[in-house]
Order: structure tokens, then sequence, then C-alpha cells
């Protein structure tokens, strides 16, 4: 058994750097027993099923990450196999089989088929039986801060439904890797899934004891530490608040950004790191910025594995560019899996414009209502009333440099600005009228005001409208398979269920439901050093928010624990909704 295992994570999403994966593989300093990845963000299986329902030109789509292969593997599996570092990634979407065999190609194409044993987990999809979850009535919406809700609509909505995947968990990669398997490919798992299975495989961790409380603590930790890796930079240095320190860092900062490595020991416990000679930085708040991403719960942040309490994790500066994480506790997983549901709601459009001079505000409003109209006059005139108007709530004229994204009690931009650019947002249910507002954005040009410019290389062209919605379903319903190497007997992981329980909500936990509260006025926040002085909220705190399909978080963290009750004073679901209440 190991002292330690060390993994790191060269990808946060789909599209994430090409270089990361090499960095990781080739740094002297890095010495990985695994390298991960996370492809797959909450809409990625929407857009991966699209691919089948509206090729390209004609051309069928894959229901995997090639790029996986053709940008990493191909590239750098000599030097894989030469260091042994094992590879897991949910690079297989809508067809793990399928990569696992693209691989097994490849590696005999290069004569490196005798080193490479490639598994494939799947299991996760579960669109063909949307049907039986409905007549049964075993699926639930899903609730941030309950678990369980009530039923899902997105089941029942008309709309087309283009995927339904459970996240599952670390067990089917666990089992993978005893029987030998170095690269491993998934569907939709869970993303810490990739750094629990190896280490519950590595200590020994039996991952159906749930009623050990010492093992579900260690589950816990390692759950957090693959939530730490799993946004590969975000835990060094992007996306942070104090963002100068890792933009202007030593060794390059942005352009040379360290890509995350834990140092895993027996007991959960780790040290997050970098390699040595690349940007960014790993400090107390770098990690605890990550630590908070996407957490609705932090006494209760529910994973297929174990339910996370985050309340009592220290993280402890040990070296430069060195954090140790420790004090997580677990909680027996629910009785639940979450699910995402990707569904076709009709169809999208949006037109980007630079316009500039003088009034560039008032001049973008006056030119997006412009478009807007003039589509709806020739969607009339062309179909006579048998096609409708795009509906007003349909559409969005959004001016970027007019502060709508920062908040809806910003004070108007001045006259004086001189630059903005214009989006210009619709949706419909016919492409076809859709397109034609695409068609008219360039004759504004010439027949609106001056200094106007349209941001693209050709006219805009509309395209699927995707629903993402999340669904809780009975984890008994949904059954992990495996296939490894050249065997072709699907080996079936079946969840733990004995044990399973439901949450209880954090006695912290403050609900809020704009629907109910009527209006929001905003009042004027009180001091936090004297009475008539205010101050920035970025002077007192940093913070990091993220989004799992149509939920999102924003996480608030005091820089100094004396500003901590003031914080929770002032900074009130109420007054979040109050300032960003217009973008939902």
């Amino acid at each position: 058994m190991p002292r330690s295992v060390r993994i790191g994570c060269y990808s946060a999403f789909w599209g994430d750097s090409v270089s990361a994966a090499r960095q990781l593989v080739e740094a002297e300093d890095a010495q990985l027993d695994y390298l991960v990845a996370d492809y797959l963000a909450e809409v990625t299986m929407g857009l991966l099923a699209r691919n089948y329902k509206f090729p390209v030109h004609g051309k069928p789509g894959v229901g995997y990450i090639s790029e996986f292969l053709s940008l990493v593997l191909a590239p750098l599996l000599d030097a894989i196999l030469k260091k042994k570092v094992k590879v897991i990634a949910n690079a297989g979407g809508l067809d793990p089989i399928g990569l696992k065999e693209l691989i097994e190609a490849h590696a005999r194409k290069v004569g490196l088929a005798d080193q490479v044993k490639v598994a494939a987990v799947f299991g996760d999809d579960l669109l063909d039986r949307q049907d039986i979850f409905l007549q049964s009535n075993i699926a639930r919406g899903f609730d941030p801060l309950n678990g369980v809700g009530q039923e899902e609509e997105i089941l029942r909505s008309p709309n087309e439904l283009l995927s339904l995947n459970a996240y599952t968990g670390a067990a089917p990669i666990a089992e993978a890797l005893k029987r030998g398997a170095n690269i491993i490919v998934t569907g939709r798992c869970v993303d810490s899934a990739a750094v629990v299975g190896p280490l519950a495989f590595e200590f020994g961790w039996d991952l159906s004891s749930l009623k050990d409380s010492d093992i579900l603590d260690c589950v816990a930790s390692a759950s957090l530490i693959g939530h730490i890796l799993e946004c590969g930079a975000q835990a060094t240095g992007g996306n942070f608040t104090d963002w100068k320190l890792s933009a202007f860092s030593r060794y390059g900062g942005w352009a040379n950004m360290g890509y995350p490595i834990a140092t895993v020991h027996e007991d959960g416990s780790a040290i997050i790191s970098k390699p040595e000679k690349t940007g960014g930085l790993v400090t107390r708040d770098s990690v605890a910025e990550q630590i908070m991403y996407e957490v609705l719960d932090p006494a209760n942040y529910i994973l297929p594995d174990v339910v996370i309490d985050l309340t009592k994790v220290r993280l402890t500066q040990v070296a430069p560019e060195q954090v140790m994480v420790q004090g997580v506790k677990g909680k027996p997983p629910t009785p639940w899996l979450k699910c995402t549901a990707i569904a076709h709601q009709g169809f999208r459009i949006n037109a980007d414009l630079l316009v500039w001079g003088n009034e560039a505000e008032s001049k973008a409003f006056a030119l997006g209502s412009a478009i807007i109209e003039r589509t709806n006059n020739v969607i009339f005139s062309t179909y006579q009333g048998k096609v409708p108007p795009i509906h007003k709530s349909d559409t969005n004229i959004l001016i970027v440099g007019s502060d709508h994204s920062v908040s809806q009690f910003s004070p108007t931009i001045s006259s004086t600005t001189r630059e903005v650019v214009l989006r210009v947002w619709a949706k419909h249910s016919d492409k076809a009228a859709l397109n034609i507002l695409g068609q008219e954005v360039s004759s504004l040009v010439t027949s609106s005001a001056p200094g106007i410019t349209v941001f693209a290389t050709g006219r805009p062209k509309s395209g699927p409208n995707l629903l993402a919605a999340s669904i809780l379903v009975d984890r008994k319903h949904v059954l992990p398979k495996l296939l490894v190497g050249g065997c072709n007997n699907v080996i079936e992981v079946p969840f733990q269920l004995e044990g399973c329980q439901p949450i209880d909500p954090s006695a912290t936990a403050v609900t809020f439901s704009p629907r109910l509260a009527g209006p929001i006025v905003r009042s004027a926040p009180r001091s936090i050093f004297r009475e008539h002085n205010r101050i920035k909220l970025i002077d007192v705190a940093i913070g990091r928010s993220g989004d799992k399909g149509d939920n999102a978080n924003v996480a608030i963290i005091a820089r100094h624990p004396d500003y901590y009750p003031f914080l929770l004073d002032q900074v009130t679901p109420q007054a979040i909704y109050g300032t960003l209440g217009h973008l939902l």
C-alpha cells in the first residue's frame, strides 16, 4: 500500500488548454501516479447528443470527445506508458465504448497494444427509460437544500429530450483498476469519481461501507480533493478574485498557468500544489475559492458516493505553492442520484454588432429594437400570419458597456460613452423564421445610424436551443457497467443501497423565494468600520460562483474572521437577488 498517491488534473471542461496534459506529464517534479480530466460540463451531453440529431453538413457526429485521443493520448502515450501514469477521463460522453475502441485501434496502429488496457465505464445513459420513470413516478426534481424536490416537469414537457444521464460514482473506476486497466474512459460520472476511484483502489477503501465513519471521512476527503482538482487551473489562480496575483505571477502568469496536483495520504489529507516554474499560485485563498465552487450547502455537498460536510475543513499554507487540506467529514449518500436532462426547445440566434460614436448606448438600443421589429414584419409578410412573430419575452437586447450584466441598480451609462457591443438574442419554434433575423441584421448597417459594424464573417445562423434541468432518480434504478481490455464480458458494478440516508438540511441554511417576496428594495449597506464609511465587498471578501446546469451558487468568503458577522448581516440572499435578479 503506497504512503501517498499523486494525481494531476489537466482539463476542467471540453476546450481547456491543449498544453496542460503535456505540462503535467513532462514536468520533472510532477511524478504523477494518475492523470485525470473532466470534459463534461452539464450541457456538454446535450451538445454531443445534438451532433446526432442535427449533424453539420450531413456529417454524422460521435458521442465522445475525440480530442482526448488526438490532443492528449496520441502525442503523449509513449511518455505516459514510460512513466507508468494511469489516465482517467470522462471523455466517453454518450459513447464510452466507442472511445475505448478508438483508443485501442490507435494503440494497435502505433505498436503499443500490448502495453495498453482500456476500460469503459457506462450505464449512466437513461434516455430510453424516460417513459418508465414517468409511469413509475420515481423521478423527482432537485432541491438545492433539501435534495429531493417535487416532480420534474422536463420529463413531461413537449420538448424533445436529447439526453438523460445519471451521475455515477467511483466504484466502477476502482473495479477497472483492480482488473488492470491503465486508461479508463467514462460517461457521465460525477467529477470527483476520477480521483475517488484510484484512491479507493490504492488505499483499499471499501466504498460499500456506508456505516463506517472512518471510511466515510476518507471518501469525503478524496471527494473534496477531486472537487478541488476537477476544474483544473481554477485551484491554481484561475477565475480568482485577486486576479492580478495570478496574472502577473512568476514564470509567465496566465500565459503559463500551472495545473493542480494533489499528493494524497491514506487518511485522506492532501497537499495541493502545481509543477515548478509555472504561472498562477496555490494559496489558502485560491484553494478556498475552488472548494466553494458550485457548493449549494457547505454542510451537505451531495455526491453519489458520500455527502460531504465542509464546515470543519482546515487549509494550511505548508510551503510556497503548497496548501494542506484536512478536516473533511463524510455522511452516508442519499438514496437518490442526480441526473441531468437536456431538451431541445426550439431554436435560438444571436447577432453581435459594434456600435460607436456619439450616444453609442442609445443608438445600440434603438438598433436592437429595430432589428426585432423589422424581423417580425418580414415574418408576417412572408408567412401571412401562419407563423407567429418572435414574442417579446423570447428576445433580449444586451448592451455590453452599459453595466447590464453588473446590476439593475447601476447608474445609466453616460451619453459620452462612445463604444458598446450590442447583442440581439431571440428564440423561436421555427428555424426558418428565426433565420430571417440573421438576414435582416446586415441591412441595418446602411439603413440606420453611422458607426455600426457586424461582428461576423457572414450572416448569423440559428441553432438548437437547449434546456437543462437537474432531476433525481432512485439509485436502485441505475446500474453502472464496465468493459475492460479485450474481454467482451460486461461487468456490473451496482450501487450500494443499504445505509443510504436522506439529508437533514443545514441548520444555518436560509431560504428565500423571489416569487413570494415581491419586489426587492436595495438598501444602503451599513459600514463595517464606521457609520458613514462604505467599502467595497471585494475589500473584505473573496468569492467564487459556479453552475450545475440549472442551479448556481454565489460563494462569499471573508478575508478575515472578524468580517464574517458583517457579511452574514449584509450579503443576504435578498441582496444578491436584488443585484443579479434581472439576469434570471
